[in-house]
């Protein structure tokens, strides 16, 4: 049959601007991932937090260690805690785009963020984009959702940080919607 997936060729999408779908993936990627790292540090952090109090129900005494109730009192701090969020997020998005060009659900969707000359982006770049978020998101999404709009499909971040997002890689077509829609034709 001429018309069977197998002679359909690949779309070379590479280099070619990443659309809202796959760029909304991508970061529910990133969030999940980001969600899991911050499980596991809550999860280390309320087992030792629980191992200390465990050892001054033992009778082990903190008076004569100062320290250890000062450390307590800092990581239990909301600032602190604040602080080491948006730090753990800062090193997340700027160390992979940075060595890599992607985050890892921007690589699982098979994006990369390029500058606007077509090469990998710098720490400062990488740290624009991550602060012109906030704009992006204070207006309540229309900087996420401008993208459908932009030819070259730049959000305002990408816009103000100078950056694109393309694709990495070729696609194929879904093979098995492809029999399923092929099947039914005459």
């Amino acid at each position: 049959m001429a018309n069977s997936p197998e002679n359909i060729p690949l779309l070379n999408l590479k280099g070619y601007y990443a659309g809202l779908m796959s760029r909304l993936l991508a970061f529910i990627l990133d969030c999940m991932i980001l969600s899991i790292i911050f499980l596991f540090i809550g999860w280390f952090v309320s087992i030792t937090l629980a191992l200390l109090q465990n050892l001054s129900i033992l009778g082990i005494d903190f008076d004569n260690l100062p320290f250890i109730t000062k450390i307590i009192s800092v990581i239990t701090d909301p600032y602190f805690i604040s602080v080491f969020i948006f730090s753990i997020i800062f090193i997340y998005y700027t160390f992979f785009t940075i060595f890599s060009g992607h985050t890892p659900g921007k690589a699982i969707m098979g994006l990369r963020v390029i500058s606007t000359k077509g090469k990998g982006i710098s720490f400062g770049r990488s740290t624009l984009r991550l602060i012109a978020y906030i704009p992006t998101l204070l207006s309540l999404g229309i900087g996420f959702f401008w993208l459908i709009f932009d030819d070259q499909r730049q959000a305002w971040h990408d816009t103000l940080a100078g950056t694109f997002v393309v694709y990495t890689w070729e696609a194929r077509p879904d093979e098995k919607f492809l029999k399923n829609v092929f099947s039914d034709l005459p």
